[in-house]
């Protein structure tokens, strides 16, 4: 059974706001968490910066492998390296956008006698393509959802939302050195070797805000300056502009089909 010692949030310190909106949420529903105070990757100095980075690998892509980005990838491993430390046999991490339902802890609950020993459960998922699910590896967890592999691991993304057992969590430690993906490649993190398995939950059982995780996209470059500024004071008409964008990039990134092996 989940409980405060296996569910962790990743969210920046200084996001008070963020921090307590999540907190209300949670409590309303009875969910104990626990906080993982998230890297912010501006802060890392130079040092730290050439000895935890593939430098190459972010010479190669400088914008999506920004210092915010690595920032997120650094808090996740820090994540990894507490359970395994507390001996956890599985553990749920969110980051800090994540709405979920009352019976969440529930349909956790119908999940976990499923887990494989090496295994990420992918709770909330996207893709730019329709995620493929294969669908005669359904592994039916409860009368609603069930457990699918999937045909391409490259195309699913984000990290919000994800159950992961202990050996991918010394897995991952062991792989995710230097920092060369970001924090939900998990089509890399697999060919490298960070776990054996990487199912998602249909239908997902955790959705996100509309706003982006503060732990990732904290960049601040005029693009993201500009957005923040428009975000905050929801500044007509560009807020609602972007609020329609986001919309719709969302429902592309939420299809998903089934296929056959």
């Amino acid at each position: 059974m989940a409980n405060n010692s296996n569910i962790f949030v990743i969210s920046l310190k200084g996001s008070t706001q963020r921090r307590e909106n999540l907190k209300a949420h949670f409590n309303a529903i009875g969910m104990p968490f626990e906080w993982i105070d998230a890297v912010y990757g501006k802060e890392l100095s130079d040092e730290e910066y050439r000895k935890l980075c593939d430098l190459d690998a972010i010479n190669k892509n400088p914008t999506w492998l920004n210092r915010s980005a690595i920032g997120c990838a650094l808090s996740h491993y820090n994540a990894f390296n507490e359970i395994i430390s507390r001996n956890l046999p599985y553990a749920i991490i969110f980051e800090d956008d994540v709405i979920i339902q009352k019976d969440f802890l529930r349909q956790v609950e119908s999940i976990v006698p499923h887990l494989k020993k090496s295994e990420v459960v992918a709770l909330f998922y996207q893709s730019w393509v329709p995620t493929a699910l294969i669908k005669d590896s359904k592994d039916e967890v409860n009368h609603a959802h069930a457990l699918y592999e999937l045909a391409d691991k490259r195309h699913v993304v984000s990290s919000a939302a994800y159950i992961i057992t202990q050996e991918a969590c010394k897995s991952m430690v062991k792989n995710l050195l230097p920092i060369r993906f970001t924090a939900d490649s998990w089509g890399e993190f697999y060919k490298i070797g960070g776990f054996e398995s990487l199912r998602c939950i249909y239908p997902r059982i955790v959705d996100v805000a509309d706003a982006k995780s503060t732990i990732e996209y904290m960049d601040n470059n005029w693009k993201s300056r500009i957005t923040k500024w428009i975000d905050n004071y929801k500044v007509f008409p560009f807020y609602q502009l972007l609020k329609r964008l986001r919309n719709r990039n969302r429902m592309k990134m939420m299809k998903v089909t089934f296929v056959s092996k």
